[in-house]
């Protein structure tokens, strides 16, 4: 039981899609597929900043050199 409740990653739920014939058990790991992926994709989006802002901010500070 403790196995059921054990997050699997993409990877492994990747591998379980590709051999699995019920369509019942293929739909729910598929439904878990996604949410794997996008909690993935929320947890990268977090620790990555966002560049534009990065930019913008960056470009206030900075002066221009004199000729």
């Amino acid at each position: 039981m403790a196995d059921d409740m054990k997050k699997r990653n993409w990877r492994e739920l990747c591998a379980a899609v590709t051999s699995e014939s019920d369509s019942t058990i293929l739909s729910s790991l598929i439904q878990e597929l996604i949410d794997a992926l996008d909690e993935g994709e929320r947890s990268w989006r977090h620790s990555v900043r966002q560049p534009e802002v990065q930019n913008s901010e960056a470009a206030q500070h900075v002066r221009k050199p004199e000729k």
